[in-house]
């Protein structure tokens, strides 16, 4: 008897914490109608339909005592850990959660098309015998600021028994980047035909909030935007702003 393939369970890990230098604090902003930049972000990796959980990984330092707390008010799995070792506080919710298929995302990049995280999904879980590792980092037309990173939990297990490089205990990413021989890399671009490579969404500074906000509420991005309704209002934005660059 054949048994039936056991489908992976799906996780994005959201890494976040209030203490850093530029903006601190910036996860708990307001972004839009009252919720934080934390809360937008969780709530459009919750519409994803290919992903079974949501984690937000923080640090286990008393700093981020509150931004774990709303998290796990917004409905978010929390885990806490190491504030210098993103690779160990990301395996360790991977751990802790169950987690095989992992979506990596950074916590100042709210506006992640679920649409895009989707396909990626969808891709990478049909495709797993002939790929380790699936990114829209790199190779693509689309604004800094939806990235996203599809790989299998296994890569995380080698990278903590691989390396003591703070570069890649920070970055994760450039233990497999650094090892096309071993790791099955690939990269997802939509094709949109349009390069809106120019522009950048993710949130490090007063400006970058103040854009964000300036999206919805001047340029008439919807709450629950898609990928065509990004580039619609990145368009206005810069039709109206100038050149972002």
């Amino acid at each position: 008897m054949t048994l039936a393939r056991t489908k992976p369970v799906t996780g994005a890990v959201v890494q976040a914490r209030t203490c850093s230098t530029r903006l601190p604090g910036k996860v708990l902003l307001p972004l839009l109608d009252g919720l934080t930049v934390l809360q937008y972000l969780h709530g459009r990796l919750s519409r994803c339909a290919n992903l079974d959980k949501v984690v937000i990984a923080t640090t286990n330092k008393p700093c981020d005592d509150r931004l774990a707390g709303h998290a796990a008010a917004m409905g978010a799995l929390v885990t806490r850990g190491d504030e210098n070792d993103c690779l160990q506080r990301t395996l360790q919710a991977v751990r802790e959660h169950g987690i095989d298929v992992v979506a990596r995302v950074t916590s100042d990049c709210p506006l992640v098309l679920p649409g895009v995280l989707d396909a990626m999904l969808g891709y990478y879980l049909a495709n797993r015998d002939r790929l380790d590792y699936l990114s829209n980092r790199e190779f693509t037309d689309f604004p800094e600021g939806v990235d996203v990173e599809v790989f299998g939990s296994w890569m995380l297990e080698e990278a903590q028994a691989g390396t003591q490089s703070p570069r890649d205990r920070e970055h994760i990413n450039y233990f497999f980047l650094d090892r096309p021989q071993r790791y099955r890399i690939r990269y997802y671009n939509h094709a949109t035909g349009r390069d809106f490579s120019r522009f950048k969404l993710s949130i490090d500074t007063e400006d970058d909030l103040r854009q964000g906000r300036r999206l919805f509420e001047v340029h008439g991005l919807r709450p629950d935007f898609g990928m065509a309704d990004l580039f619609a209002a990145l368009e206005r934005m810069e039709a109206r702003e100038g050149d972002p660059t």
